[in-house]
């Protein structure tokens, strides 16, 4: 564009001297205030157009600088943008090894939770066959406690019975030597005979009842 205005300003400039070249010097005298007039009206207008292409050039550069400021800004930020990808990649696969790593651990946990619940149950199935070994003890204990009791109980009902005899025993000896004296009769001697048995059997059941008593 400049090119062109220049070109136009030297064609204006030929066409104004081959003019005062033809028309020579008396008619260039003669329309010298009206060439003038023309001459000052191309200046100003040649000075306006240097001052718009001025203004225009600056802007151009402005833009330009702006242009290169802007690019350099871009290219920076571009620059920024691959290396917050990078950054986001090298992120993910970080999250992405962390989430196998706890999958992972929570799958061993787990198997490790289910051994130890099968192992647990195993222990209680285990410990209640025990209880029930133990109650079974405990019945046939106390069942043979209640045997044993019983036992004792009818072998001292048997001594009540075996000392009232004795008693008894004793009682009709003491009357029958009481009242009589002298030599023995038969009668006396199976009675002496009957208390001695009878002090036999008394001391074998409670020797039997004393035996049993601490079992």
């Amino acid at each position: 564009m400049k090119r062109t205005i220049t070109k136009v300003i030297l064609g204006a400039l030929a066409i104004i001297m081959i003019g005062f070249s033809v028309v020579g010097v008396k008619t260039l005298a003669d329309n010298y205030w009206s060439g003038h007039a023309d001459i000052v009206a191309i200046n100003a207008a040649l000075d306006k157009l240097d001052d718009q292409l001025q203004t225009k050039n600056t802007a151009l550069t402005a833009a330009k600088t702006q242009l290169t400021s802007t690019q350099a800004e871009l290219t920076s930020e571009q620059q920024e943008l691959a290396a917050n990808k990078q950054e986001l990649a090298k992120a993910q696969q970080a999250l992405t090894d962390l989430q196998n790593k706890y999958n992972a651990d929570t799958q061993n946990l787990q198997q490790q939770v289910a051994s130890k619940t099968a192992e647990v149950n195993a222990k209680t199935v285990e410990i209640q066959q025990k209880i029930v070994e133990i109650n079974q003890k405990i019945t046939d204990g106390n069942t043979a406690v209640a045997n044993k009791q019983a036992e004792l109980d009818k072998a001292n009902q048997t001594i009540a019975s075996l000392n009232q005899t004795v008693t008894k025993l004793q009682a009709d000896l003491t009357a029958e030597r009481n009242s009589k004296s002298g030599q023995l009769t038969t009668e006396q001697r199976d009675l002496l005979q009957a208390s001695q048995d009878v002090s036999q059997t008394r001391a074998k059941a409670e020797s039997i009842v004393a035996a049993n008593a601490d079992k």
